[in-house]
């Protein structure tokens, strides 16, 4: 099994504008292979420009943002590819698609990174930041998985951000579990 790194992928549409998704990569040192789902932004973007940016970053609000909605975060533009680099960034990659396999419900695109970047030091994670980091992908599963099986992954989650958490973990999580409490039920409740 492949490695998987999360951080914010970059990209833009045909007029410029960029798209922040976090997202989980199979992680290489030459490679990255990333899976958005054919119906995002981010797979619409990656098909039409073949470019995009990785952004590793530390920041949890980050991720818990652009999970449930479509910030603009502060960015600059990327050396080699038409591309984005988050501000935040401790580091980035960008990437050139090389392959695109848009067999349904996840595509598989192969990219190579043809430059490395650093902003800052990676501060890490600590226990409250890998939970928000897995609430924010359970936000992202609301329409497909069972609200019960969300409240319990929440609440087990939960004693890790209380245990652990400073400001900007306490108010990602409070995001993530606002927008999850508001969300309808899941077909999988329907049924």
């Amino acid at each position: 099994m492949p490695m998987i790194v999360e951080g914010i992928i970059t990209s833009r549409d045909a007029g410029g504008h960029v798209n922040f998704a976090p997202m989980g990569v199979e992680w290489g040192e030459e490679r990255l292979v990333l899976k958005p789902f054919l119906e995002t932004t981010t797979f619409r973007n990656l098909t039409a420009n073949r470019t995009a940016v990785f952004n590793l970053v530390d920041d949890v609000l980050l991720f818990a943002q652009a999970a449930i909605g479509s910030p603009q975060f502060p960015w600059h533009p990327a050396e080699r590819v038409a591309g984005a680099v988050l501000e935040a960034a401790c580091s980035w990659r960008e990437l050139e698609v090389e392959a695109i396999d848009a067999t349904p419900p996840r595509s598989r695109i192969d990219a190579r990174i043809v430059h490395r970047g650093r902003g800052r030091e990676f501060i890490g994670f600590n226990r409250a930041r890998h939970a928000v980091l897995e609430a924010a992908i359970l936000a992202t599963r609301v329409h497909m998985l069972p609200a019960a099986q969300i409240r319990e992954e929440l609440g087990r989650l939960e004693i890790l951000v209380e245990k652990t958490a400073g400001p900007r973990e306490r108010e990602a999580w409070a995001l993530l579990t606002d927008y999850v409490a508001a969300r309808p039920a899941s077909s999988a409740d329907r049924a």
